[in-house]
This record gives C-alpha cells, structure tokens and sequence, in this order.
C-alpha cells in the first residue's frame, strides 16, 4: 500500500507533533527523580571554533546529579525545537565530535554547582518538575525546576542551546 502526498503530509505532521511533547520514558524519569536531593549540578558546554575569528559556545544539555548516584539530563532534541531527557554519554560524544570536526568543535562537561545561578541550590531537594500539559501530553519547550523556595526554568533556542533562568512565582 502506498501512501498519497495529502497520506504522507498527514503522517509527517503527526510524527512532527508528536516531536513538540516529552517521551513516556522522559516523564517516567522525571517523576523518579522527583524528591532526591542535588548533589552535583553539570553543563555539557558545546564549543565551536571553525570560525576562527569567533567562536561559540552553547549548552548543549544540563545534569542534574543526586546524592543516591542518580542522574538526569535534560538536553535539545535532534530538531533543536524542544527539550529531551536522555542518557548522556558526554565521552563519547567528545570524541565523535573531536574526529568528525577536526578539533573545532569541541565539548565539556563543567561542574556549575558553585556558580551564581546553582549556588543555592546544592544540597536541596527537587520538589517537583514542572511541566506545560496539553490534552494529554506535556510539551517539551520548557521545564520547571521547582526546589520549595525557588526554582529553576529551563528552556532552548535553536541558536543558543539549553537556556536557564531563575523562575519565580508571580
């Protein structure tokens, strides 16, 4: 059976829908981590050197790390149009990147735990991951990270990679 351009638009549509809201497995490890306290907080830093002249850096995917060894990272999708919960195996990736770009794009993985933005935040218990529901999905534009007395917001851009900011209640 064949599919008719109209079938094959109705199809693509779908799957490209369906790419705008988390996994069931990503929603099974959100609520797994829910209630675990922040032991370590890492940035996968993305850096690209081909231009000489100015080099880029981005977020390429934020792990939270817990004190029972537990692990989440949440990471852009392969579109760059939303968010992922993944298994993030940043020596590989390094690697793969390092060969196919010749050293000019290269990753790292930064401990931010002592930064302005995580300072207060080590040492506290995830309350909650904070999702935007529609019908029976959860869109992956955006998550909050919700610590009791402060949370925060995690979004991406196509251009900038994974963004953070601090959210507060209005």
């Amino acid at each position: 059976m064949s599919l008719n351009s109209d079938q094959k638009q109705a199809a693509y549509n779908m799957s490209d829908e369906k790419s705008n809201y988390f996994t069931t497995e990503a929603l099974q490890k959100m609520i797994e981590v829910q209630g675990k306290t922040i032991e370590a907080i890492v940035v996968f830093l993305w850096q690209n050197s081909i231009d000489e002249k100015s080099s880029v850096e981005i977020i390429d995917g934020l792990q939270l790390r817990f004190t029972d060894g537990e692990r989440i990272t949440i990471s852009c999708n392969e579109k760059s149009d939303g968010l992922e919960i993944i298994d993030y195996n940043f020596k590989e990736i390094k690697k793969q990147l390092e060969e196919e770009f010749k050293g000019k794009i290269k990753m790292h993985a930064l401990d931010a735990s002592s930064t302005k933005m995580w300072l207060d935040i080590k040492g506290k218990t995830l309350k909650a991951i904070r999702l935007t529901k529609e019908g029976d999905n959860y869109k992956n534009d955006s998550v909050m990270l919700d610590f009791t007395d402060e949370g925060r917001t995690v979004g991406m851009s196509p251009y900038d990679g994974i963004v953070i900011d601090y959210h507060e209640e209005v």
